[in-house]
């Protein structure tokens, strides 16, 4: 039997899947003041920065005059397609309940805002599958903070964090924790290649988990 452990997992492109929402959030509201949105790939490689440089990085598509209000009206959109057009990946709730009932405790982390985290959290009713939930938007300075501040606050180890960016391994690594990659979410294979594991589907990760924690 595997030990238990403490496993944290990133949200967008490893647990939910974000080009459902924020790709025509972004697009619907820059086409409705007249801007040009811009491509689906320029707007998937903003997926998991933190929320004031995504924000910053929208404003600066749009007129000046105009930025702060359109900003608002694409996190607005993007909150009501959580719940109309979002999905998880294949498989989530399968592995958050297999990797519960095995023992291990659970927590999420995220770049997002705290609005964006309780949608999802109470849209696809998540909550009871974590012991900790937190984003960057409560106060956390970057990732590595928030994963530190998940492992001051649950002890258990070994921790494992789960995610789809560099940011989400060099996170685990600066805190002493394992990596998984979540290969098929939108981080590009280079950013990913220091992790400990790679989970090419949502589904793997209770296998990767059972490789990281033997008994």
């Amino acid at each position: 039997m595997p030990k238990s452990a403490l496993i944290i997992f990133d949200v967008d492109g490893t647990l939910l899947q974000s080009q459902l929402i924020t790709v025509p959030a972004i697009r619907e509201t820059l086409a409705a003041h007249g801007v040009t949105p811009p491509n689906d790939d320029a707007i998937r490689a903003t997926f998991g920065v933190p929320v004031e440089e995504y924000e910053a990085w929208l404003a600066g598509l749009c007129p000046a005059e105009s930025a702060a209000g359109i900003v608002e009206a694409t996190n607005e959109r993007e909150l009501e397609l959580i719940s109309k057009a979002g999905a998880l990946f294949p498989g989530v709730l399968d592995v958050l309940q297999t990797l519960k009932k095995s023992g291990h405790a659970l927590a999420a982390c995220t770049n997002a805002s705290v609005a964006y985290l309780n949608r999802v959290l109470d849209t696809y009713e998540l909550r009871e599958s974590f012991q900790l939930s937190v984003c960057i938007g409560q106060g956390f300075s970057s990732k590595t903070a928030m994963v530190r501040h998940i492992m001051d606050t649950i002890p258990l180890r070994p921790a494992i964090v789960i995610g789809d960016r560099l940011g989400d391994i060099e996170a685990a690594k600066a805190n002493g924790a394992y990596a998984i990659a979540a290969d098929y979410g939108y981080g590009d294979q280079a950013e990913l290649d220091g992790a400990d594991a790679h989970a090419r589907t949502a589904s793997d990760i209770v296998e990767m988990v059972e490789r990281l924690t033997p008994g």
